[in-house]
């Protein structure tokens, strides 16, 4: 499997999980035989501000390449930022979040919420797309519930 350059040793790709795909998770399943493993999601907003908990999870050191960032966000420029800083941080792949279910996640329009505005989506794709110079992968789901599919 290769996602843009990255050439993966498997199709075997650890899913990002909030709370469970922190850094020392990920090592262990790229040592036990993984292809990929995605970060946990990192939300747009908190990349703006600063704080320790976005800084420990833009903290790739050590890891085995690819490093692939989760990112998610309603906003284009504030997702095209996020994406640029998990570069400068040493992502080699952006995955954007477009398939959490968590109420917390769709209130605010992010996550499997964004399905329900497909220009919205185009608008985000376009902008982190453009913004950075690395592959861009989407975890998406069919629709943003059970009674609606895209």
């Amino acid at each position: 499997m290769q996602i843009g350059s990255h050439l993966l040793k498997n199709n075997l790709v650890v899913a990002p999980m909030a709370g469970v795909t922190d850094r020392p998770f990920r090592q262990l399943c790229k040592k036990l035989g993984a292809g990929l493993a995605v970060s946990e999601m990192v939300t747009s907003n908190s990349l703006l501000y600063g704080s320790e908990k976005t800084r420990r999870r833009a903290n790739h050191e050590g890891e085995v390449d690819p490093i692939s960032v989760q990112i998610a966000g309603a906003d284009p420029k504030m997702m095209a930022e996020a994406a640029k800083y998990n570069v400068d941080n040493g992502a080699q792949i952006i995955d954007i979040n477009m398939g959490c279910p968590a109420k917390k996640i769709c209130n605010v329009m992010a996550g499997s919420a964004l399905l329900k505005d497909e220009p919205l989506v185009a608008q985000i794709l376009r902008a982190v797309v453009n913004a950075v110079d690395v592959p861009v992968t989407l975890k998406i789901r069919t629709g943003w519930d059970k009674q609606n599919r895209n």
